[in-house]
C-alpha cells in the first residue's frame, strides 16, 4: 500500500445506491449454504435439544437442561422453536443470518463514522464474508454470531460516547458468551481517551449505571427461565477447569492448525490491510486507535479458552473488517496490488463456500470411514415414538436433533470440550461427581425408549470411555435394558419387555 491519501469527495462518488444492493447480495450469496444443513456445528444440537426441554417446562441449568454457555443462546433457540416447532433449526439458521445482518449494519455506521461512506459499505462487506469464509461452524447459529449484535453496538454507543447503553449492551452480549466480557478493557480505555478529566467519572459513573441495569434485566430473565444457583455452577464455576484443560500445549498446537492458521492464512489480505492501517499509530485519530485496540481485545477474547474452534474468532471478525476497510479507503492502490487483494478475498471464500456446500457438517473433520450419523437417526426415529425420550452415551446431541425426538437427561452429551482420546483423565464439568445423580434421576423420571451407546462405534474419540467405566449409567442399564441393535458399530439398548 502506497502512502497516498484518496480525497474524501471519492468516498461519497463511490458509495452510490449500487454498492449497499452489490454488498448486500455478495453477502447473501456467501452465506447461503448455511441453509443448505439442517446442522452446521454439534454445539446447534445441544442448543436445541436444551431448548426443546426448556419448553417442556425445565428450568435451564437444572431439569431442563445444562451447558456451560450463558443462557441467551437458549433463549433465541427456545423462543424460536416456540414460534417454527421443535428442531426447527431452519428457523434458527435465518434468526442468526438476521443478527449477522444487522451487525453488518452497526459495522457500516462505525466505519462510516470513521471515515466515510464507503469505508462503511466495504466494513459491512467484509464482515459479511469472514463470517462465511471457513468451514460449517463458522455459519452455525452459534454463541459467537449472536454475541456479536449487541458487542458491536456496545461499540458503536462507546465510540459515540453514549456510555450508558454502551456499558448495557455490553452485559447483553456477555449473556451470549463470556468472552465479551474482555471489552470491559476497551470500555476503560475509551473512557480515558475519549472523555475530558472534568467528566470522565460522569462517564464511567453512566456505564456502570448501563452494567449494573443489564446484570438486573439479565439475572430477572434467568430466575424466570431457569436457575440462578445452576447458572452459577454451570456457567462461572467451569470456566478455570475447563480453561486449564484446554491449555495444554500438544492440544493449543492441534487447534491453532485446524483454526487460528487458516483464519490468519485464508484472510491474510485482511490482516494486512488492518496491520498496514496500524502502523500510521501517530497519524491516526483517537477513535480509529480505539478500533485496533478493538482488534487486540477481540483477538484476546477468541483466544482466552484455549479452545481455539474456528467460529470463536468471529469476536475479532468485526474490527478486522473496520480496519481493513479503513485501510482499504485511506490509500490508494495500484490496479495490480488492488486485482490482487480482490483475488485474495474472494478464492477463500469460494473455496469454503463449494466445501461448505459439499460437506457433511458434523463429520468433514473425521477420517473416513465417517460416523453414519443419519443412519443410527433413522433407527431411533423408525423404532420410538414422538412422545418417547432417548439418551446417547457420547458426544452425539445431533441424534437427538436428526430423529425429533427428546432426551431423557438434562446432559445432552458428555466430555464436552474435552481432548477426547487423550491421556488426561476425564475429569471434565460435565463427568464431575454431582453430574451422576442428577443423571440417575433424570433416567428414572424419564425411562428412556432406546438408549444409543456411540462408544463402541468410537465416534469423536469416544472409544476410551465404556459405559461399564461409569457405575450409576452401567447399573441402570444392567436393571432394565439389553441389546436390541449395532448400527455403524453404535450399539442400541432397549427396555426389557420392549
Amino acid at each position: 500500500m502506497s502512502g497516498t491519501y484518496i480525497p474524501k469527495r471519492m468516498g461519497g462518488a463511490v458509495a452510490t445506491r449500487s454498492w449497499p444492493a452489490l454488498a448486500g447480495f455478495a453477502i447473501v450469496v456467501a452465506h447461503l449454504p448455511q441453509f443448505l444443513h439442517r446442522l452446521l456445528d454439534g454445539d446447534e444440537a445441544i442448543y436445541g435439544s436444551i431448548a426443546v426441554l426448556m419448553n417442556l417446562g425445565g428450568g435451564l441449568y437444572g431439569d431442563g437442561g445444562v451447558d456451560n454457555k450463558p443462557p441467551g443462546i437458549f433463549w433465541i433457540y427456545a423462543l424460536t422453536f416456540r414460534v417454527f416447532g421443535a428442531y426447527q433449526t431452519w428457523a434458527v439458521h435465518a434468526v442468526a443470518f438476521i443478527a449477522m445482518a444487522v451487525t453488518c449494519s452497526l459495522i457500516y455506521l462505525i466505519a462510516r463514522d470513521l471515515a466515510t461512506p464507503r469505508a462503511g459499505i466495504l466494513a459491512a462487506l467484509f464482515y459479511g464474508v469472514l463470517t462465511a469464509a471457513g468451514n460449517p461452524r463458522l455459519l452455525a447459529a452459534n454463541t459467537e454470531i449472536f454475541m456479536m449484535l449487541p458487542l458491536t453496538a456496545s461499540v458503536l454507543c462507546m465510540l459515540r460516547r453514549q456510555w450508558f447503553w454502551s456499558g448495557l449492551l455490553l452485559v447483553a452480549a456477555v449473556t451470549f458468551r463470556q468472552s465479551a466480557a474482555v471489552d470491559v478493557i476497551l470500555i476503560g480505555v475509551a473512557l480515558w481517551w475519549l472523555e475530558q478529566r472534568t467528566t470522565v467519572l460522569r462517564a464511567a459513573a453512566l456505564t456502570t449505571a448501563g452494567a449494573l441495569t443489564g446484570l438486573a434485566v439479565a439475572t430477572g430473565l434467568i430466575a424466570i427461565s431457569g436457575s440462578l444457583p445452576g447458572f452459577w455452577r454451570w456457567t462461572i464455576g467451569t470456566l478455570v477447569g475447563y480453561a486449564s484443560t484446554n491449555w495444554t500445549p500438544s492440544l493449543v498446537w492441534m487447534r491453532a492448525r485446524d483454526s487460528i492458521l487458516p483464519f490468519l492464512v485464508d484472510m491474510v489480505v485482511f490482516w494486512v490491510a488492518a496491520i498496514a492501517l496500524s502502523t500510521r499509530w501517530r497519524t491516526l485519530s483517537v477513535s480509529i486507535r480505539l478500533t485496533v485496540v478493538w482488534l487486540v481485545v477481540a483477538m484476546a477474547g477468541s483466544l482466552a479458552g484455549g479452545h481455539l474452534s474456528w467460529h470463536y474468532f468471529i469476536q475479532a471478525m468485526g474490527p478486522l473488517a473496520v480496519l481493513a476497510a479503513l485501510a482499504f479507503d485511506r490509500f490508494r492502490l495500484r490496479r495490480v496490488v488492488a486485482g490482487a487483494a480482490i483475488v485474495g478475498i474472494a478464492l477463500p471464500a469460494v473455496a469454503w463456500s463449494a466445501f461448505d456446500i459439499t460437506a457433511d457438517p458434523l463429520t468433514y473433520d473425521f477420517a473416513a470411514p465417517v460416523p453414519q450419523h443419519q443412519a443410527v437417526s433413522a433407527y431411533i426415529a423408525a423404532h420410538t415414538s414422538p412422545s418417547d425420550r432417548v439418551f446417547v452415551w457420547g458426544n452425539w446431541p445431533a441424534l437427538y436433533v436428526e430423529s425429533n425426538r427428546v432426551m431423557s437427561g438434562r446432559f445432552p452429551g458428555f466430555l464436552r470440550g474435552f481432548a477426547r482420546g487423550s491421556s488426561l483423565a476425564p475429569d471434565n464439568w460435565d463427568t464431575a461427581p454431582d453430574v451422576w445423580p442428577l443423571l440417575d434421576a433424570d433416567l428414572r423420571a424419564h425411562p428412556p425408549a432406546l438408549i444409543v451407546d456411540t462408544a463402541p462405534a468410537d465416534w469423536s474419540d469416544f472409544g476410551m470411555y465404556p459405559m461399564s467405566n461409569y457405575p450409576v449409567l452401567a447399573a441402570f442399564v444392567a436393571s432394565g435394558y439389553h441389546q436390541v441393535d449395532v448400527v455403524d458399530g453404535v450399539v442400541i439398548y432397549a427396555r426389557n419387555g420392549a
